[in-house]
């Protein structure tokens, strides 16, 4: 990031040699309060940065993620194209002509596609998070009490 200065992580790198105040105790008090908000500005300066960099890395796992997975994705529509060419080439070769392999493997590919759209399987189990989210919370016991769902407003308390 070209915006964040390079910070030393000595503990006294930015701030040069002060000599103690001069004057009474109301003074020293001033500037110990002072180096503590700069202190205090300073570490939360460094909470942001590094809560920016944070983001930052998730989001460049996210984006190589994605990379990958549509690289794979392409290479395995290739492999899926070229492995039923080579079917379709196979079975017309043993059927006398390359057309009646590419038949045989279109008409194939249909009865899956009519197949699998009349059974209408589940793929994806459900995920049920929410059944998941209410047994960890009565296994821990911290219910809250229930309430009524209408607000009820007490006219005596004014």
């Amino acid at each position: 990031m070209e915006s964040l200065d390079d910070r030393s992580s000595a503990p006294d790198a930015e701030r040069p040699t002060e000599k103690p105040p001069e004057g009474g105790k109301v003074s020293r008090i001033a500037a110990h309060t002072q180096g503590l908000f700069t202190d205090l500005r300073e570490w939360i300066d460094l909470r942001v940065d590094l809560a920016i960099l944070e983001m930052e890395e998730r989001l460049d796992a996210f984006k190589n993620d994605v990379a990958l997975g549509l690289t794979i994705a392409v290479f395995a529509a290739l492999a899926a194209f070229f492995s039923l060419t080579t079917v379709a080439l196979g079975v017309g070769w043993l059927l006398g002509h390359p057309f009646w392999g590419f038949l045989a493997v279109s008409v194939a590919l249909i009865l899956i596609i009519v197949a699998l759209r009349v059974a209408k399987p589940a793929l994806m189990p459900p995920s049920n998070l929410l059944e998941s989210l209410r047994r960890e919370q009565d296994v821990s016991g911290d219910e809250s009490p229930a309430r009524p769902a209408s607000a009820v407003v007490d006219e005596n308390a004014s």
